[in-house]
């Protein structure tokens, strides 16, 4: 029996402008295994977010997608949007980035996670009224049944957090996508936020696609890491090999720029990659990093480099490792 859950295959998501179709997602290939957390990171406009709005099918109507998406061997691009709708809150569950704009705010708690319970676990009313506490009692709200009478402007951005993992998990979801669930917390509610995930994770035995720039949490939370540059997977290996080795230029600059406090040298400048992420309709041929790497030589900028296997559970996209291994599959 297969231990994978979800596995991408050369996924491509485009939008149609008047200029043409411009790519998000450009030929992402990636596996989630069951019961494991993997940590997709990159900053901002790498097209994380866009690889999981695609695996949910909720891409703007301009977009387009291709590729195979296989959830439980299903190609969920094959899906029609009845079925999709099935499948959504209850196979896959996401955590958006802000709970204030991803919860309704005329609606009050209760009635926001008691939606999902009626219409996939096809629950009795007062039965999810029931399971609605109980999942908010889980997530440590102590006065859970007063609160789902409570509308979400009257919660802090943390609590706010808890009820969309309590939303999240109300129908033991085998997948769990958290796109940056940590974003605009301050450490000590992140700290809560995260044991919580991994608590609720345990509990329910979910895959967690964890999407996030801060590799602090990575470190803390994933078993696998998947870096991405301009719509592309640069890097893939297991936690420990990542941060004891890592071998893109990319992952490479992105570990540099973690400040140490251990640092003795206390002036010392932290350090940066030079440049930012081009948008789309501007990304360089070749090697999508090469105009920001420093190691960059003439090859880089007229061919893009595949994937090579530095390891047996270590591959990265980049020419330095041209003699390592072949090109992966």
């Amino acid at each position: 029996m297969s231990n994978t859950l979800l596995q991408i295959r050369n996924l491509k998501t485009q939008f149609k402008t008047s200029d043409g179709k411009v790519p998000a997602v450009d030929g992402v290939s990636l596996e989630i295994r069951k019961g494991e957390t993997l940590g997709l990171v990159g900053e901002s406009g790498c097209g994380k977010s866009m690889t999981s709005l695609s695996i949910m099918r909720l891409v703007p109507d301009t977009g387009e997608i291709s590729g195979e998406i296989l959830f439980e061997n299903e190609d969920l691009t094959q899906k029609k949007e009845k079925e999709m709708a099935s499948i959504r809150g209850n196979d896959i569950s996401m955590i958006f980035q802000e709970p204030m704009t991803s919860l309704n705010p005329v609606l009050k708690i209760g009635d926001q996670i008691m939606e999902g319970l009626i219409i996939h676990q096809k629950l009795s009313k007062a039965a999810a009224k029931k399971r609605t506490i109980d999942l908010l009692k889980l997530v440590g709200f102590a006065r859970a049944a007063e609160m789902i009478d409570e509308y979400p402007h009257q919660l802090s951005g943390g609590m706010r957090q808890r009820v969309m993992i309590a939303m999240a998990m109300a129908c033991d979801p085998k997948l769990l996508i958290a796109d940056e669930p940590t974003t605009a917390l301050d450490v000590t509610i992140q700290a809560q936020i995260l044991d919580l995930m991994r608590d609720v994770k345990n509990k329910f035995g979910s895959s967690i696609l964890l999407i996030t720039h801060d590799l602090g949490v990575v470190a803390e939370m994933a078993d696998r890491v998947v870096v991405m540059y301009a719509g592309r997977v640069v890097e893939e290996a297991d936690v420990e090999e990542m941060f004891a080795n890592p071998s893109h230029p990319y992952t490479q600059g992105l570990m540099k720029s973690i400040p140490n406090i251990d640092d003795e040298e206390e002036k010392k400048e932290l350090y940066s990659i030079r440049g930012s992420v081009p948008p789309p309709t501007e990304w360089p041929t070749g090697c999508k990093f090469a105009p920001r790497c420093e190691h960059a030589w003439e090859k880089c900028y007229e061919q893009e480099p595949p994937l090579y296997k530095s390891s047996s559970n270590h591959q990265v996209r980049c020419f330095l490792h041209e003699d390592e291994g072949g090109k992966a599959q």
